[in-house]
């Protein structure tokens, strides 16, 4: 099968930021699919530049591993405000269709949203040169948007829900990662045959309990005699980093607790000037890392952080964070409703809380804080339950299963059963 992928933020688990569409490309080409993703050059955690001349970089052809990448030109500081990710958007949307016209007629074609708009321009492309087509659907668009106040022109809002629909209805098959995201588009009318639930998974060879790696990032940092609050993602506006900062300035005489953030976004500098305005001494601030290191400074920490804003469309969101938490076997403070709640309470692995209360978590803070056996029994039921529903590889062989179904290729019985 020849497949091509259009994902705007396509990086290797060396870079920060999600992994999840690098390691199913990477399976399938393994599995001897032809993969070319389409990207644009720089990741959703960390701007990156190449220093070339922007002609030099309309259209770029490299290896990341065992697939092709064509990247294209892409305005490379998103995390500037909202204008940086606007123009971040309109470049990838201008650019990528030279990328699928450089990348060949593909067997089918998967495309990635958010963002929309890069990806109705790619549908354009693909429908003119006949590829069947896979839409997988991360957050709802323009729905978040609109809830969060970030899109409040009438204009934009129905081009960009024509849009939407239009995709939803194109394509041959749509991906969700939560049962949330499914009900919403099934809700309004599409069926739920065509709807596929492939939620994010864990790869248990690099996410686990380690103590060593725990021990020794607790003695870089000099977090020796701390209970350390992790947030370990991205800082963006969905995120809800007030509550935490709020919370911290509630706790900032308990000097024996330690809030740490780790991640990129475009709220990051807001974060670093309310910490200078504040002036308080219980937040650390570090920078994205790469996935591969993701296990050392969750499992150096003692509670671990999962917020969103309280709108309804994140009734059903499942962040990946909260289950590479659980996969670390990490007691987790969640708060964030529907699904992720739903997660947390049936499998024992920490608490929730209103999202928007800092009064309420600062109290499960200092609960949690005292309580090292409790923690220790709720990272093992999370871990027992990520490990029977959130398997990796049954993930991306479902994946794979729905991608052959749409390009109507005849599996190679030959291997692994396709």
């Amino acid at each position: 099968m020849k497949l091509l992928v259009i994902y705007q933020y396509y990086k290797d688990r060396e870079s920060p930021g999600h992994s999840s569409i690098y390691e199913l490309t990477q399976y399938l080409a393994e599995q001897g699919h032809e993969v070319t993703v389409v990207s644009g050059e720089t990741g959703y955690m960390q701007s990156t530049s190449t220093g070339l001349p922007w002609y030099r970089r309309l259209v770029r052809v490299e290896n990341v591993g065992t697939v092709r990448v064509i990247r294209t030109f892409t305005y490379s500081e998103m995390h500037r405000g909202y204008l940086g990710r606007v123009l971040s958007f309109i470049s990838f949307s201008l650019s990528c269709p030279l990328g699928i016209l450089r990348a060949g007629q593909a067997d089918v074609v998967l495309a990635s949203s958010p963002p929309i708009v890069p990806v109705f321009v790619a549908w354009l492309v693909c429908k003119l040169k006949r590829m069947p087509f896979v839409l997988e659907v991360r957050d709802l668009w323009p729905a978040s948007a609109v809830q969060m106040g970030i899109l409040k022109s009438r204009a934009l809002i129905g081009l960009m829900g024509w849009m939407e629909s239009s995709l939803y209805n194109k394509a041959n098959r749509i991906i969700v990662l939560t049962d949330g995201i499914r009900s919403d588009i099934c809700s309004r009318g599409w069926s739920e045959e065509k709807v596929e639930l492939v939620t994010c998974g864990v790869d248990f060879d690099r996410l686990y309990p380690d103590s060593s790696a725990r021990q020794a990032m607790r003695d870089s940092l000099d977090w020796a005699g701390k209970t350390v609050v992790l947030y370990f993602g991205a800082l963006g506006e969905a995120n809800n980093i007030p509550v935490i900062l709020r919370t911290a300035k509630r706790l900032e005489h308990h000097r024996d607790i330690l809030f740490v953030l780790v991640g990129n976004g475009i709220k990051r500098r807001a974060t670093e000037l309310w910490l200078n305005e504040s002036r308080i001494s219980n937040i650390q601030m570090l920078p994205a890392v790469p996935k591969t290191s993701a296990r050392d400074y969750i499992c150096a920490a003692d509670i671990c952080l999962a917020t969103l804003l309280d709108i309804p469309l994140f009734d059903g969101a499942i962040p990946t964070k909260l289950i590479d938490y659980m996969a670390c076997a990490q007691p987790v403070l969640c708060g964030i409703r529907g699904e992720a709640q739903n997660i947390v309470e049936a499998s024992g692995a920490g608490h929730t809380f209103e999202p928007d209360s800092d009064e309420e978590l600062a109290a499960r803070v200092l609960e949690m804080s005292t309580d090292v056996q409790g923690r220790r029994r709720m990272g093992a039921k999370g871990l027992a339950y990520v490990q029977e529903r959130f398997s990796a590889d049954d993930m991306r062989r479902h994946a794979e299963s729905i991608l052959f179904a749409a390009s109507g290729c005849v599996p190679d019985k030959k291997s692994n059963g396709f």
